[in-house]
C-alpha cells in the first residue's frame, strides 16, 4: 500500500516477480491470511474504488496526509467463505481478462495506427516539392463573444496527444473562467496554446462550433484557400517533425508555462505534399482511427471493470 496515494488506488497484491524486491516505508507489505482470504480475491478487492473511499485521510489537504496501516487493518471489507471468494475471483479472473485483452489489442492497434501515420507523413514530407508558411495557407478565424452572468455556456477543453476536444458541462456565464471567449467554425483546425507542444491539437466538429465556446487559449484556423486538407495539416503537424516545430515554437522555463505565439505558429514553414496526396492520407488515417474507435470503446470497458467488482462485494455476481 501507498500511504500517500491508497485513497485513490495505489494498493495491490504482490506479484511473483516480485518476490523479495525492496520498497521505502512509504509502502507498509502485509502478510494475507491464507485460512481467511484467497490471494485472488484480494487482488480483485483492492482494486474496488467503494474501498479506497473507506481509506481517504479525513479533514482538508488530503494531497498531504497519509493512510496508515492501522486505518487499512481496521476498515470492514465483504469476505465471504473461502470457496465463494474463489468462485468469485474466478469470475473475475476470466470476465476482466478478456476485457484486458482487448485493451492490450488497442494498444497494439494504436501502436501500429502511429507508425502508419509517421511513415505517410514522412513519405509525403519527402515527396513534396514545394515549401509553405503556415500563415500563407490557413488563417485565424474565431469572434469574439460578450459573456452574460446568467446565460448557460459550454466551454470547451483539448486533451494532450491528439486525443481530441473536451466537452465540459453547460456553466453560467458568472461562472466560468475570467478569460475571454469565442465562437469558432466548424471543420477548423484547433491549437491549445498551452499544450499543443504535447499534441493538444484537433479539429473542431459542426457540433462543438454550434453549440461550444472556447476561451483565448484556442486558436482556430481554416484554409485560405484549397493548396491545404486541414486533416492532413493535423496529422502532420501530430507527426514527429510536426510537433518539433510546434514545441521550437513555444518556449518557456518549464513544460507546463509553454505557450505556443500565434506569430511564431504563423511563421513557421514546412514542405506541403500535392493537395491530392494530403486528401488520400487524411481519409485513411481519418478511416483507421474511426474504425479503432468504434471497435475498441475504451468508456465502455472502463465502465465494465467497476460494474463488475461492485456486483462481486455487494453480492451481485
Amino acid at each position: 500500500m501507498s500511504k500517500l496515494n491508497a485513497w485513490e488506488g495505489a494498493l495491490a497484491v504482490v506479484p511473483i516477480p516480485f518476490d523479495g524486491t525492496h520498497v521505502s516505508p512509504e509502502y507498509p507489505v502485509f502478510d494475507i491470511n491464507s485460512e481467511l482470504a484467497d490471494p485472488a480475491y484480494v487482488r480483485h478487492l483492492v482494486a474496488w474504488p467503494p474501498l479506497w473511499e473507506l481509506l481517504t485521510p479525513r479533514g482538508s489537504m488530503v494531497r498531504r496526509k497519509r493512510t496508515t496501516p492501522e486505518t487499512l487493518l481496521n476498515t470492514p471489507v465483504p469476505l465471504p467463505e473461502l470457496s465463494e471468494q474463489r468462485r468469485i475471483a474466478d469470475r473475475l479472473d476470466a470476465t476482466l481478462g478478456r476485457a484486458d485483452a482487448v485493451l492490450d489489442l488497442r494498444k497494439r492497434m494504436t501502436t501500429l495506427q502511429g507508425n502508419l501515420a509517421a511513415s505517410l507523413i514522412a513519405s509525403a514530407v519527402e515527396s513534396a516539392t514545394e515549401s509553405v508558411r503556415m500563415g500563407d495557407v490557413i488563417a485565424l478565424e474565431r469572434t469574439a463573444l460578450d459573456i452574460d452572468p446568467d446565460s448557460e455556456y459550454r466551454v470547451i477543453g483539448m486533451r494532450s496527444f491528439g486525443k481530441g476536444v473536451i466537452r465540459y458541462p453547460a456553466s453560467l456565464g458568472s461562472e466560468v473562467s475570467r478569460m475571454n471567449y469565442f465562437t469558432f467554425p466548424a471543420e477548423a483546425l484547433i491549437l491549445s496554446n498551452i499544450k499543443a507542444w504535447e499534441g493538444a491539437i484537433g479539429i473542431t466538429s459542426r457540433e462543438e462550433s454550434r453549440d461550444y465556446v472556447a476561451s483565448n487559449r484556442f486558436l482556430t484556423y481554416v484554409p485560405v484557400d484549397d493548396r491545404v486538407n486541414i486533416g492532413y495539416l493535423r496529422h502532420y503537424l501530430l507527426s514527429r517533425e510536426g510537433l518539433a516545430k510546434v514545441s521550437a515554437a513555444s518556449p518557456g522555463g518549464a513544460d507546463r508555462n509553454r505557450t505556443l505565439g500565434r506569430k511564431r505558429f504563423e511563421a513557421l514553414t514546412f514542405r506541403l505534399p500535392p493537395r491530392s496526396v494530403q486528401d488520400r492520407i487524411a481519409r485513411t488515417l481519418d478511416a483507421l482511427a474511426e474504425r479503432l474507435d468504434s471497435a475498441y470503446s475504451e468508456p465502455a470497458l472502463d465502465a465494465l471493470r467497476p460494474s463488475l467488482l461492485n456486483a462481486a462485494f455487494t453480492g451481485q455476481l
